[in-house]
């Protein structure tokens, strides 16, 4: 007996303009698992528990189509949009990062790149993942996260997405399974806190959660709220920024509202390598993403999704 939820679909269908100089695989290709992205220029979207909308990309606009098990969706359509940054201008940041020794390889190899944004449960999930660890580490911990705890969505033609893992599928089993060690007490009190309920207005009350410092509570504003002036600093991000500028500060500095962008931009840049690969990496100017492997532009081609069963 199959696991999973069969969608109907597609029950919406938009064709959206994105902005001058947007790029939907330099989008969906980045951080995405291979049940959200599997190559060329489309891939899926998770709007709300039960639906996704594919989008690709034709002609000069953006096509999406909804496939969903319930209505929710109803709410959330009008967001694709905004969660995939469509109508974005990234100019003043891309003039300020245009040959930077962090950013500028992104800048100039990706200009068409727009941060995809998630929910705030998504969010916090990914951050606490990523909390004192390497890249590797932290999204193969999220990866078995949603192998253990995720609901299976059937798209018509037989592809499976696995939704964000609900917060009544994160029992301590499943935390324990997926390899959070110290982390799944975090999770456990974000759920007591119901914190899936927050919108961006009350993110910041989510600071009184014990296990959610800056770096997480940052990470969830840029990822969430595409508030691009929260930057999540760890030591890996401070140390880069410390050769490049010659004090951390320095990116706070010349990017402004735009240094949480920059951030999450050095770690496309460098392929989220171990630190000192990433200084080494610096020193020589190479800030172009790809060279290296796994990578957050090459993750989704390591985390396919599972057979059903």
């Amino acid at each position: 007996m199959s696991r999973g939820v069969r969608l109907r679909g597609p029950v919406y269908m938009a064709e959206l303009r994105p902005a001058r100089g947007f790029s939907l695989e330099d989008t969906m290709k980045t951080y995405s698992f291979g049940w959200m992205y599997r190559g060329g220029g489309g891939g899926l979207i998770e709007l709300c528990p039960g639906a996704v909308a594919e989008v690709e990309e034709s002609g000069g606009v953006v096509v999406a189509r909804v496939y969903a098990e319930a209505g929710c969706w109803e709410e959330e359509a009008d967001a694709i949009e905004r969660m995939l940054g469509l109508r974005e201008d990234y100019t003043a940041y891309h003039e300020i990062g245009r040959g930077d020794p962090l950013v500028g390889g992104v800048v100039e190899s990706m200009p068409g790149h727009r941060l995809r944004s998630t929910s705030i449960w998504a969010a916090l999930l990914i951050a606490v993942c990523q909390q004192n660890t390497g890249f590797k580490q932290g999204w193969w911990m999220l990866y078995r996260l949603h192998l253990n705890a995720s609901r299976r969505l059937i798209l018509p033609d037989g592809r499976v997405y696995l939704e964000t893992p609900s917060p009544e599928r994160l029992t301590r089993e499943a935390l324990r399974a997926s390899g959070l060690g110290y982390r799944a007490e975090t999770v456990a009190r974000l759920i007591e806190a119901r914190a899936w309920e927050k919108s961006c207005r009350e993110v910041e009350e989510l600071a009184e959660v014990r296990g959610v410092g800056g770096y997480t509570l940052n990470l969830v504003k840029l990822l969430a709220c595409r508030d691009y002036s929260a930057t999540p600093l760890d030591r890996w991000v401070k140390r880069l920024a410390a050769e490049a500028y010659g004090d951390w500060r320095g990116l706070l500095r010349k990017f402004g509202p735009w240094a949480g962008l920059a951030a999450h931009h050095a770690t496309i840049g460098f392929d989220a390598e171990p630190l000192r690969r990433a200084l080494e990496r610096l020193r020589r100017g190479l800030n172009r993403p790809g060279l290296s492997d796994p990578s957050p532009v090459t993750l989704w081609r390591h985390t396919p999704p599972p057979p059903l069963v």
